[in-house]
């Protein structure tokens, strides 16, 4: 596998393409729902998957990325329904992404013991006041039947974030710190910030910039780990 440094011309057009593709739907991120919208947001996290692929990344990483692409084109729509099937996906990916950082822990189970030191467990102690926090915010304002996915949901993202912390890559884990950062806001914007606040303009834009700067800071830490060990 060749170096970083310098990705073979196949491999730089697809990172290139999705990076234009994740900033083409930031200006667009605010617009109504439309095939063209879902297309694009879809396309930058499906080919951060065909990039980790087409690198020999970890199959988990592949698919934890694909994952995010097909919850990504279910969230680009508004209704009910697309939100449950994307939080699905999502948790899907989630879980993926705790299997593949256990998987690249080299300390094994006792790499946990890191947690207990420097910034990683201020880290670590602000997630486990605001998880709960988020959960306990959220249960009022929505429906019986989304209780228990989103209790699940945060709890898999808590872990994931957690799990990422035992990692030796400051890069992953600032992916994964600014992957559940995302998912905090857009709970926010979705379910605790009044429809006619202004506050959206700027959620919404933050979310998605979040979003897909963990999921590139995750995906290129794990090809750089690879390139390294290759």
């Amino acid at each position: 596998m060749s170096s970083s440094q310098g990705l073979p011309a196949a491999d730089s057009v697809v990172l290139a393409t999705s990076i234009s593709a994740a900033v083409l739907y930031l200006t667009i991120v605010r617009f109504p729902p439309s095939p063209w919208r879902m297309i694009v947001k879809t396309a930058s996290t499906a080919l951060l998957s065909a990039l980790a692929a087409m690198r020999g990344g970890p199959l988990l990483l592949v698919g934890a990325l694909a994952l995010g692409s097909i919850g990504d084109a279910f969230l680009a729509w508004d209704d009910e329904t697309s939100f449950l099937c994307g939080l699905g996906s999502f948790l899907v990916a989630h879980t993926l992404y705790i299997a593949v950082f256990f998987q690249h822990n080299v300390n094994g189970a006792a790499g946990f013991w890191v947690l207990l030191g420097g910034w990683r467990v201020m880290i670590a102690g602000a997630l486990a006041v605001l998880v709960p926090a988020m959960i306990a915010s959220l249960m009022p304002r929505i429906g019986s039947e989304l209780r228990l996915p989103v209790v699940l949901y945060s709890l898999t993202i808590f872990v994931m974030t957690l799990t990422a912390l035992t990692l030796d890559s400051s890069q992953i884990i600032f992916g994964a710190v600014m992957f559940s950062s995302s998912d905090s806001i857009l709970a926010a914007d979705r379910f605790l910030v009044a429809s006619a606040s202004p506050h959206h303009a700027w959620m919404q834009p933050a979310v998605w910039v979040l979003y897909y700067a963990g999921q590139l800071l995750i995906a290129l830490g794990f090809l750089s780990l690879d390139t390294a060990a290759a």
